[in-house]
């Protein structure tokens, strides 16, 4: 390559066009690889339960004032279940996680605890 003082230059290096392409080829690398080994963290099948808890208490609540009756959301801790009730609705927590209840005891049948919801 000749250079403006006539000189021939043989520097060997990388030009900002392909270190460009570099950099973006390692970014979408790592985009797409990083979540898949963080797939099956404890972290995440926590935040998933949680999410889905959310929902089916969500759900029991809103039945609850839809329909003017009590509404159950009841938790199977060894199936890890849970039930809105009556409308009979079944969601399923991660098997990633240990479950357990506290509730009074008359809402206590065994491994199965009950939240009421009310309609007011």
């Amino acid at each position: 390559m000749q250079t403006s003082s006539g000189t021939s230059s043989n520097r060997a290096g990388f030009t900002l066009t392909e270190l460009l392409v570099a950099l973006v080829v390692l970014g979408l690398a790592v985009a797409l690889v990083a979540p898949m080994l963080f797939r099956n963290s404890p972290g995440r099948d926590l935040r998933h339960s949680v999410e889905i808890f959310e929902t089916a208490a969500r759900m029991a609540r809103t039945e609850a004032r839809l329909t003017g009756r009590d509404t159950l959301l009841r938790v199977d801790v060894s199936a890890r279940a849970l039930t809105i009730l009556p409308s009979e609705r079944v969601f399923h927590l991660s098997r990633g996680i240990e479950l357990r209840a506290t509730v009074a005891d008359r809402e206590l049948d065994g491994d199965i605890a009950s939240v009421r919801f009310f309609p007011e």
